[in-house]
């Protein structure tokens, strides 16, 4: 798995936080495209440290949950496709 790497000068702990949501979400098999989750979890930081943010384990802990979330909205199968086999 390659390391993609983040950063933002305007506050330090945003690349922390990343690094860490990244490294759970790594070890837990959850990144199923490493592009997309790298696009994600910054994005998310990014709108963080916008909102003002500067806790490092808030941030992780959101981007991951986010992330997760995210994952299973992806998963679940449309309410309009499956009526309309049915």
């Amino acid at each position: 798995m390659a390391h993609i790497i983040f950063s933002d000068y305007r506050n330090p702990a945003a690349e922390q936080a990343y690094e860490i949501a990244w490294d759970f979400l790594a070890r837990t098999g959850a990144i199923r495209d490493e592009f997309e989750a790298c696009v994600f979890l910054a994005q998310r930081v990014t709108m963080m440290v916008d909102q003002g943010q500067t806790n490092r384990i808030r941030m992780a802990n959101r981007a991951i949950s986010e992330y997760q979330y995210h994952l299973e909205s992806l998963c679940k199968p449309a309410r309009g496709a499956a009526a309309s086999r049915a």
